[in-house]
């Protein structure tokens, strides 16, 4: 055992021991006022949040940051912090209250995995450093899975670039009154791109404080922290994360990828010290994060999260002075069929083949970053698929297919982004052949402020894939689902412009799958 690690192993046991003599003493708040700092500025500007949630609890965040654009405003030392949890906004009623250290090394962010708190029922929390308090959240613990549950709403969304729009479509979304939010990838951007509305200093991401800098850039937008103060959100990711459409450890400018992997390992931690996660996502020893997972909401519905970047094989078919997704004609490029090539890695197909569908939940959800729909995009006769997507892996969304195929799993709905638009669908066991069997159905949101450009190639090929209801990417926004036993009723929300602060919001189009009857209708 190395120097460090026996340094590690002490400051732990050093910090667990100071925690529980303060709880023991003079009580969690007399404790960490006595020894947190004085800040010139609020600590808590990136807000709070929570997340993962279990039936008794969930994960509450934070991060001190006086000045979110200095690394260097707080003293390289763990600084005390007090968090309590309320059942009323106003904390009259505390049910739980401790001490955490905001570490340096995790950039002063702090995660409290809350336990034993009563299931199916709202919490509030807030944290306490000093004489300074972050604003109230509020928490959800989690229906248990034999608790028969009537109805829910959730929302999701993806692809927010900070420069190119506001995030009001938050605002709307708070409106609607989610129990949580789904977030399915490109929290942030990596890189500047597009026309700029706003503007971030850091142009390209590469280094941990690059990416520390970024994830606070947006948490000050004031739209997205009030999102994340109302309800409690759930998390996969996608490349921007990162880098552009990368995979496993291959960038999309063909790094070295011992080099790459660093970047990698740096846009990870910067995530995990950002986002409302449990320890067990934490960056691992090789710099690796758990991050598909499954919850259920009582018998109404099951959720499977996927990791679609972290374990998968390269795209197929790259050019030599190409590195990224590109449409190809699936008869030029042989690498499709490959059986050895993987979307989800080894061990979360296994997972998932252990777990999905094995509840008796009325609703079955695939909650991923991309479009598991075929989608041919090349016009005309021949047949086309773009390399980045579930498309340019056919072999691993063929095992997907089958599993539900044959585990006869019923009611199931892909939720997905990326795309920077509204599709609305049917998941055929054959693309190809419209009176081919429907698995299940699918929504992919548009972005909440990420540009597209592709209405007028998308608006013909939709004619070529008759078995997407609706094609249209011309919004930005998100989507709103609520879901009872008979009927799971979809709205596509819209907002007017995303260029100024103050827009209007709307329905798109909306949508509904009847119990027992595979297939999106129109409502």
């Amino acid at each position: 055992m190395t120097l460090e690690h026996l340094r590690r192993r002490r400051f732990m046991r050093q910090a667990a021991a100071w925690a529980a003599a303060a709880v023991a003493s003079l009580g969690p708040v007399t404790r960490a006022l006595a020894q947190a700092p004085k800040f010139l500025n609020d600590p808590f500007q990136l807000g709070v949040a929570s997340g993962d949630l279990v039936p008794d609890g969930f994960v509450i965040w934070t991060r001190l940051a006086p000045d979110p654009y200095d690394p260097q405003a707080l003293p390289n030392e763990a600084i005390p912090v007090t968090w309590e949890v309320a059942q009323d906004a106003k904390f009259k009623r505390i049910v739980s209250s401790g001490n955490v250290y905001a570490r340096p090394e995790f950039a002063h962010s702090v995660h409290v995995e809350l336990r034993g708190l009563d299931p199916a029922r709202e919490y509030f929390y807030r944290f306490i450093c000093g004489e300074a308090r972050s604003p109230v959240g509020r928490g959800l613990t989690l229906p248990p899975p034999n608790l028969a549950v009537e109805r829910m709403k959730f929302a999701f969304a993806s692809c927010q670039n900070y420069e190119q729009g506001y995030f009001t479509a938050y605002r709307d979304m708070i409106a609607q009154d989610p129990a949580f939010i789904i977030h399915l990838g490109d929290y942030i951007y990596d890189v500047s791109w597009g026309k700029t509305v706003r503007h971030s200093p850091i142009g390209d991401a590469h280094t941990l404080s690059d990416y520390r800098q970024v994830h606070a850039i947006y948490k000050l937008d004031t739209d997205l922290q009030a999102a994340h103060a109302h309800c409690p959100w759930m998390f996969v990711w996608d490349d921007h994360e990162v880098d552009n459409d990368y995979a496993d450890v291959l960038s999309e400018d063909n790094d070295d990828p011992a080099v790459f992997a660093k970047r990698r390992a740096a846009a990870y931690q910067a995530f995990y010290e950002h986002i409302p996660l449990r320890a067990l996502a934490a960056p691992d020893a090789n710099k690796n994060m758990i991050m598909f997972q499954r919850f259920n909401y009582g018998d109404l519905m099951e959720f499977n999260l996927l990791d679609l970047r972290q374990y998968r094989s390269n795209q197929p078919c790259e050019l030599p002075d190409f590195h990224a997704g590109r449409v190809v004609d699936v008869t030029q490029c042989p690498d499709l069929n490959d059986p050895n090539r993987s979307m989800l890695g080894a061990y979360q197909e296994k997972w998932m083949r252990l777990n999905i569908g094995r509840t008796n939940a009325k609703w079955t959800v695939i909650g991923q970053s991309l479009m598991l729909m075929g989608f041919d995009q090349i016009l005309g006769p021949a047949r086309g698929t773009y390399t980045d997507n579930w498309g340019g892996y056919p072999v691993a969304r063929r095992k997907v297919l089958d599993l539900i195929k044959q585990r006869n799993i019923q009611n199931v709905v892909s939720l997905g982004g990326d795309i920077h638009g509204y599709f609305v669908g049917d998941v055929k066991d054959d693309y190809l052949n419209p009176n081919s069997g429907t698995l299940m159905s699918e929504f992919v949101g548009t972005s909440i402020t990420s540009e597209s450009y592709n209405t007028k190639l998308f608006d013909a090929m939709a004619v070529e894939n008759p078995h997407m209801k609706l094609v249209d990417d011309r919004y930005r926004g998100y989507v709103m689902c609520d879901v009872s036993r008979d009927t799971w009723r979809t709205a596509l929300r819209i907002v007017s412009d995303v260029q100024i602060k103050n827009p209007t919001f709307s329905t798109l189009a909306s949508f509904a799958i009847e119990n027992g009857k595979p297939g999106v209708q129109k409502a």
